[in-house]
């Protein structure tokens, strides 16, 4: 049986942390809340959690990898290859809504990239419920927004008012579960809906040829200039 452990503003009780983790642990996918809207996750170091975010995220294509949710530059680095260069665009824009692609290497969890990737995509969060959580986690988390962005345009979401885009499926824990039938185990939730946008994603990858392959709308926080 699914169950909703609200938020007590934007702060966590820590017993609830605790249960989140079990379930974790257990290899359960939870839904929790970020800058960008909700996003399903599972444990980044279990075998059955990219299986299981295709199951909750049928459109999204089997090939393409999800992105790891992690708690500061130091887990980053212990997962990626990053750069000086890249750690300064690094240090500029997370925690936040980006998506840093950055070259893999020997320590990046293989279910995340496939066999034969060579880049892996990474994010860390400010919203504070979920930094709290990422924080007692010993690995990252996998991610996937609850929608897509193809999902978005498809519904006319971009073209609601705020009323209107309010009362989506995707901006409510309760809606989540009903649109997913209970499929989630745990869902950390606000009491208020999360208006959904998408994450401008920087392909950090190539030292010689920094580029953005998918602009957010977000403030680039000084790096105009850079792209």
């Amino acid at each position: 049986m699914s169950e909703i452990l609200k938020t007590q503003g934007r702060s966590m009780n820590q017993r609830h942390l605790e249960r989140t983790i079990d379930y974790l642990s257990q290899g359960e996918i939870i839904v929790v809340p970020t800058e960008a809207g909700y996003c399903f996750a599972g444990k980044a170091d279990l075998k059955k959690t990219h299986a299981q975010l295709l199951g909750l995220r049928e459109a999204h294509p089997k090939n393409k990898p999800f992105s790891l949710l992690c708690k500061d530059a130091k887990q980053i680095s212990s997962i990626s290859q990053l750069s000086t260069s890249a750690y300064r665009i690094l240090n500029k824009v997370l925690p936040g809504p980006f998506t840093l692609i950055l070259p893999v290497h020997r320590d990046t969890p293989k279910n995340s990239t496939g066999e034969f990737r060579t880049t892996v995509g990474v994010r860390m969060t400010e919203h504070p419920v979920t930094s709290s959580l990422l924080a007692l986690l010993d690995s990252p988390l996998m991610v996937t927004s609850v929608t897509d962005a193809e999902e978005l345009i498809k519904e006319g979401y971009l073209d609601d008012d705020y009323e209107e885009a309010m009362e989506r499926w995707w901006t409510t824990a309760e809606g989540i579960l009903a649109h997913k039938k209970g499929a989630p185990k745990i869902l950390l939730a606000g009491d208020e809906p999360m208006l959904m946008r998408v994450s401008t994603i920087i392909d950090l990858s190539d030292d010689h040829n920094f580029k953005i392959l998918r602009d957010g709308g977000w403030e680039m926080k000084g790096l105009e200039d850079v792209f």
